[in-house]
């Protein structure tokens, strides 16, 4: 084979490796069928009554209902509504779905959910911010369907005491999940000596 012949094919070679795109999670076509598979009871367009006004089955009216309530709130999985109750032990009142309306998302398809919302949750060629999922230690330390959350008092210096589940540290910030489900991100310095030193613990 000659030099040029030989030059012209390693380019087509690596041409073709190349041009392989990555691609991204898109919900109708990777989260849609999981949430249409496990909410569908009271999230569809045959539900009499969208709970919420969510229905999973319809990406533009899913998409408008979004920033509701922080439903999804691209990149920032953690902080997303729908992230925070599919999440839920399989006995709160709040799960998702709730007892006897269908099966719980899978590990997996929680990850795959959480994913999406971490690039930036993909919907009708829109794109949000993107964010960061957590390492793969972090990852298996998440409550998921069926383990019971690690609900713990945490006080202030100011003496004031409020339940919540630390779901992370982030350098000088603790994430909290109260009972409602809302994230809140409050300073290491602000809480007492007490709860500083349970933070130390889960180093």
């Amino acid at each position: 084979m000659k030099p040029r012949t030989i030059t012209a094919f390693i380019g087509i070679f690596l041409s073709g490796a190349v041009i392989q795109p990555v691609v991204a999670l898109d919900y109708k076509r990777d989260i849609m069928p999981i949430l249409v598979k496990k909410c569908s009871d009271c999230h569809s367009t045959d539900s009499k009554k969208a709970k919420a006004g969510l229905r999973f089955d319809d990406p533009v009216s899913f998409q408008k209902r979004m920033p509701k309530n922080d439903t999804v709130l691209p990149g920032d999985w953690d902080a997303s509504l729908l992230f925070i109750t599919i999440t839920r032990p399989h006995d709160s009142d709040d799960a998702m779905p709730p007892k006897g309306k269908g099966d719980s998302l899978s590990k997996d398809e929680i990850r795959t959910v959480q994913k999406w919302i971490t690039e930036g949750a993909p919907i009708n060629g829109d794109r949000g911010k993107r964010g960061k999922m957590p390492a793969e230690d972090a990852q298996d330390s998440l409550d998921l369907p069926g383990t019971k959350p690690k609900e713990q008092a945490w006080k202030n210096k100011a003496g004031k005491t409020i339940m919540a589940t630390l779901l992370k540290v982030e350098k000088d910030v603790a994430v909290l999940r109260l009972r409602g489900g809302r994230i809140y991100r409050y300073p290491i310095a602000n809480l007492s000596e007490e709860s500083q030193a349970m933070l130390k613990k889960k180093d």
